[in-house]
């Protein structure tokens, strides 16, 4: 299992799932699974999934 990072700003992600109440992400350099409202005041680009490249 792979152990977050406590120095990865997780700035490539990947959009994993999405309801009606939440999104989550994938960190590509780190592999931790984050709730896309853990981010708050990110830069833009937040979610986008590798199709959107």
């Amino acid at each position: 299992m792979l152990t977050p990072d406590p120095a990865c700003r997780h700035k490539r992600t990947q959009l994993i799932a999405k309801d009606e109440e939440a999104q989550y992400v994938e960190c590509l350099d780190c592999g931790e699974i984050l709730e896309a409202g853990e981010r708050k005041g990110d830069e833009p680009g937040f979610g986008e999934s590798l199709s959107d490249a």
